[in-house]
């Protein structure tokens, strides 16, 4: 498929690929599932009863098994245990239960499939029987229709006259009808919602009542990992959720989501890379220990687009794409929720560790200004954000959120000063030579670095980048109908980074230096600048009957364009550019998908029974554009002198890289999920993909709650997903610069469909896929005090990974297919994994009197990640050479195994008083280990690797918050107040780099720009 199709494909077609299998479930579905709820039509049920003197709970249960109708009561108030008698020859309900109930001054409402028994303790309570039903009409009855601030309909919301036994609950449309009369008052209360109580007057007898979410609560109601419209807060959900507010990520101080979210979700990790190819462009961030790509990331329950570039250096997630999330500005979000649990079967593939969804602001008529400016305590790394957000109300309920952000922050430099000899008596290196006199003689007499000395100086800045970026998000939602609604949400990022590289030094032998234009060395400048474009459209619809559907299409991209600056092609010598474009990677994901979902309350003698169903249709589109000609040239000292091709510092996509590849999905779900009791709760889920590139996969899931009393549950799931290798793996052909053991090489990944990698016994890469586990309790004790364990189990099979880079001249097999090439890498299915982990997640809120309030939170993960089995290597691959060739080697088994922290604990105290808040976290980081490849043998053995541990460490974040009024919130902070830096790599290790990395780039704990301090001030009008 072209691109230029791919792009302009209409609406229409890609909805009838989505919507005819659709379809056809739902047919069945309905002729399954779908049941006459009516009145007259329940009422119409007959039965055959013939007790005497028996409990009243008794007759109506006999009468639920006869009739498929379930009775909702209070023991109490209709007194179940009195003594009845009835008797009844296939007689309809509308005639049984007047006998039953009249007599002992009870009356009934039919809800959907329940019918609900109140006291009937009116005096003016009069029979009245039609000729379709029979009910009890009090004189004076109030009717309405119940709604969230957005429009949406509330069904189940619990409706009582304030002061006396009368009840009920509203329907699947949000309606309601009770008995009250003017100057009564109703209660309104919904699990999510604040509490309503509306009085009654004379024009209000028809009213609509609108809830508002209650966002202080303990249990926050979450949408992720469900589609059924009964809302659940995240602790009665089967599976374990993080809930976050807007309101908490900002208080963290960080002005990144992606930050953000680490210093409050216990399994979530991201910290900032410094020197580190793409991941100076897009920070990796994974669940649980496994892979970025292994975490699908969501907008409103639609999948997120993923980066366009291809993570290759050694360092946490190589070979893995992430999805940027900081290209979303927090201010935009309401609230995040983190699945923390297999969800393939739901979302498709890539949710195997877990699921991150970003909730949209839909408020209207509000709005939040923003800036914050914050520095280093090094003085360094300052910067400023600012942000708008606000919600205009378009009229006939219409809405449109939108949200501004601008950031501009400045580079941190935490190197050591650079050192040719960093351990006595070790290997002299020097810039100019690798005699140490000769060496620091010319220093001092070029008089370029420094002062002429060696320890005054850093060639290149190893931190965070520098960075610019621009943001701006939108949502809307437009009523067409009574049944139809318009929306679409979207954005655009644009994010300028500036990143560096390593030091090339002036040594006539180095193969990457270039006396001729840079006599004394120089240190690659890599600006980049990665946009993103989102935009989706749909429809929302909700029948007479109570179907939901959702259909929509959207399109995201990311591109990343790059530069290589103040560098050299050393292969070109004098004639090569010191400024180049490097080129475009590109990718693109359009979606379209259909969504049907339904709750039927009461259905066969169960709580509630939802049913939900679709289907999409998806095309990813991955593109190489090539840059400039001498960005990739092998210029002719590369075989005269050995000096290494292409641009230093990144080298440029070569014109026979030019790629432009496309591969589509159709995926189909059937998603069930039921409260058979007030108790137990299971769900279920089945998925069928098929992929355009390797085929078909089916994924499942089972979970389920059982709650043993109102404050403690036992939850638990099994799920099998799957994750399709990704475009930008298996169509990449880009070639890298990466460093080992000091030594710098170019590295050429090839995409999988080179011929040459069938000649050696590599197969194309297919789908890993994961069985996962998760058993887990909840308890809440009281009203202030909320408590998850869970304990999870993940197995992976077939994991797809980049190989190592494989020296061609020391492989027979590639000399004979790979000439031309330093080094080769690619993917392939070559390794199993097993991960198990804890999660425990604990918070308190107590209010102090009218103006005090007192939140405490404890979050912590322990978990472990192990390769548990290696496919041996093809033998057309090790034909004919002696050494073993290994396609993971330890330094890449280390990033999967030791890289990410074992385990995390954060504790966070936050006291309110009057206009002050004060707020304390600690955050603990577990050990990490890296390893790396020694060019030659430790002396007396023959280990090639060697490791270091970096200890765990505790950081301590504090801030003070002062409300001037309503509208004006001051906020001083400081992040890492104690100063706390990760350990130093040892300074024998080639991977310090003569000083230019003193903390390691082979794992990933929590940064290392040590203390932060910060000024907010928040505007809300």
């Amino acid at each position: 498929m072209k691109q230029s199709l791919f792009l302009k494909q209409p609406l229409l077609t890609l909805m009838k690929i989505a919507i005819y299998p659709c379809i056809l479930i739902t047919l069945c579905t309905v002729m399954a599932f779908a049941r006459p709820t009516k009145a007259q039509q329940i009422l119409s049920r007959e039965v055959s009863i013939k007790l005497a003197n028996v409990s009243l709970k008794t007759v109506l249960q006999e009468i639920e098994k006869q009739t498929n109708v379930r009775f909702v009561y209070s023991n109490n108030t209709v007194e179940a245990n009195k003594n009845v008698s009835l008797l009844a020859n296939n007689e309809p309900l509308t005639s049984v239960l007047p006998k039953l109930l009249y007599p002992n001054k009870l009356r009934y409402e039919v809800v959907e499939e329940q019918i609900v028994l109140k006291k009937n303790k009116e005096q003016s309570a009069i029979i009245t029987e039609e000729k379709e039903s029979l009910s009890v009409i009090i004189e004076d009855r109030v009717s309405g229709k119940v709604t969230t601030e957005k429009g949406e309909v509330l069904p189940g919301v619990s409706v009582l006259v304030k002061g006396s036994p009368r009840g009920t609950v509203t329907n699947n449309d949000g309606e309601f009808n009770i008995a009250a009369k003017e100057g009564d008052v109703l209660v309104l209360t919904f699990v999510g919602f604040e509490k309503q109580e509306v009085k009654i007057s004379a024009s209000n007898l028809n009213m609509t009542v609108v809830m508002k979410e209650d966002i202080s609560q303990l249990g926050e109601v979450v949408v992720i990992g469900s589609r059924s419209t009964v809302a659940r807060t995240n602790v009665e959900r089967p599976v374990p959720v993080d809930v976050i507010s807007a309101k908490e990520l900002q208080t963290t101080g960080q002005t990144e989501l992606g930050q953000q979210v680490q210093f409050m979700s216990p399994s979530f990790n991201s910290a900032k890379n410094g020197i580190n190819g793409v991941a100076n462009y897009a920070d990796p961030a994974s669940l649980k220990g496994l892979s970025p790509d292994q975490m699908l990331v969501l907008v409103d329950g639609k999948r997120r687009h993923q980066f366009a570039a291809l993570n290759s250096n050694v360092t946490v997630g190589k070979g893995t794409v992430v999805t940027d999330l900081n290209s979303v500005p927090s201010l935009a979000l309401e609230r995040m929720e983190i699945l923390r649990d297999g969800a393939a079967a739901q979302y498709g593939s890539d949710a195997i560790a877990g699921i991150a969804n970003l909730v949209l602001k839909k408020s209207v008529n509000n709005g939040t200004a923003q800036i914050q400016y914050g520095v280093t305590s090094k003085g360094d790394g300052g910067g400023y954000t600012i942000g708008l957000n606000y919600g205009f109300d378009l009229g006939k309920k219409a809405s449109l959120n939108i949200t501004g952000s601008y950031q501009d922050v400045k580079g941190t430099d935490r190197s050591d000063p650079y050192n040719p000899q960093p351990v006595t008596g070790g290997t002299y290196t020097g810039i100019y030579t690798n005699v140490a006199a000769t060496d620091q003689a010319l220093l001092k007499s070029r008089g370029v670095w420094g002062n002429g000395t060696y320890g005054s100086f850093h060639p290149t800045s190893y931190g965070s980048n520098a960075m610019k970026s621009t943001q701006v998000f939108y949502n809307l939602d437009v009523p067409l109908t009574k049944e139809w609604t318009l929306y679409s949400f979207g954005g655009f990022s644009q994010k300028d980074v500036f990143a560096q590289a390593f030091l090339r030094t002036a040594l006539a032998t180095s193969a990457t230096s270039n006396p001729d234009l840079f006599p004394d060395g120089y240190v690659p400048q890599l600006p980049g600048t990665s946009v993103d474009l989102s935009g989706f459209v749909g429809v929302k619809r909700k029948t007479s009957t109570g179907w939901n559907w959702d259909i929509s299409t959207g399109y995201g991209k990311n591109y990343l364009d790059q530069n290589a600056n103040n560098t050299s092609n050393a292969s070109m010598g004098a004639n090569s550019p010191k400024d180049f474009y490097i080129g475009r990677i590109g990718f693109g994901q359009s979606l379209t998908e259909v969504n049907l979902s339904k709750t039927t309350l009461g259905l066969w003698g169960t709580k509630s029974v939802n049913v939900a169903l679709g289907a999409q249709y998806r095309v990813d589109n991955f593109t190489l554009t090539p840059g400039d000609d001498a960005a990739s040239l092998v210029g002719p000292l590369s075989a005269t002198k050995n000096k290494t091709p292409g641009s230093q510092g990144r080298v440029g996509i070569d014109k026979a890289d030019l790629t432009n590849k496309n591969r589509s999905n159709i995926g189909m779900y059937l998603d069930l999920e039921s409260d058979i009791t007030n108790r137990l709760l299971v769900a279920g889920a089945l998925r069928y993909e098929n992929y355009s590139d390797f085929g078909s996969n089916v994924s499942g899931k089972l979970a389920t709650r059982l709650k043993l009393t109102d404050d403690f549950s036992i939850r638990g799931s099994i799920n099998k997903g799957f994750r399709a290798p990704l475009l930008q793996q298996i169509a990449n052909a880009a070639t890298t610069s990466t460093v080992q053991s000091g030594v710098i090489r170019s590295t050429k990944q090839l995409p999988s469909d080179d011929a040459r990698l069938a000649k050696i016994g590599i197969e194309d890469p297919k789908p890993e896929t994961s069985w996962n586990y998760n058993l887990g309790v909840t308890a809440k004790l009281g009203a202030n005090f909320l408590l998850t364990v869970d304990a999870y189990k993940i197995d992976i099979t077939d994991r797809i990974i980049v190989t190592e880079n494989l020296n061609v001249n020391n492989i027979a097999a590639l000399k004979a297919n790979f000439a031309g090439f330093q080094e080769i890498t690619f993917f392939t299915n070559a390794i199993n994994t097993g991960t198990k982990g804890i999660d425990v997640v604990a918070s308190y809120k107590q209010s102090i009197g009218a103006k005090s309030k007192l939140t405490a939170s404890l979050a912590l993960t322990v978990n472990k990640t192990e390769i548990t089995g290696v496919k041996a290597t093809p033998t057309a691959l090790q034909l004919d050479t002696k050494n073993p060739i290994l396609l993971i080697d330890t330094v890449s088994r280390a990033l999967i195994e030791t890289s990410q922290p074992h385990s995390k604990v954060l504790v966070s105290v936050g006291y309110q008083v009057g206009k002050f808040a004060f707020n304390l976290r600690s955050s603990y980081f577990g050990a990490v280990t890296g390893w790396e490849k020694l060019s030659k043998p430790v002396a007396g053995t023959s280990n090639l690797h060697q490791s270091q541990t970096f200890g765990g460490k505790n950081l301590f974040d504090a801030s003070v918050v002062y409300s001037l009024n309503k509208f004006l919130t001051i906020t001083i902070g400081g992040n890492n107040i104690t100063d706390v830096y990760p350990d130093k790599v040892y300074s024998n290790y080639a991977s310090y780099a003569n000083g230019q990395v003193p903390y390691t780039r082979n794992a990933n704990q929590f940064g290392f720009n040590g203390s932060y301090y910060y000024g907010n001030l928040t505007f809300k009008f």
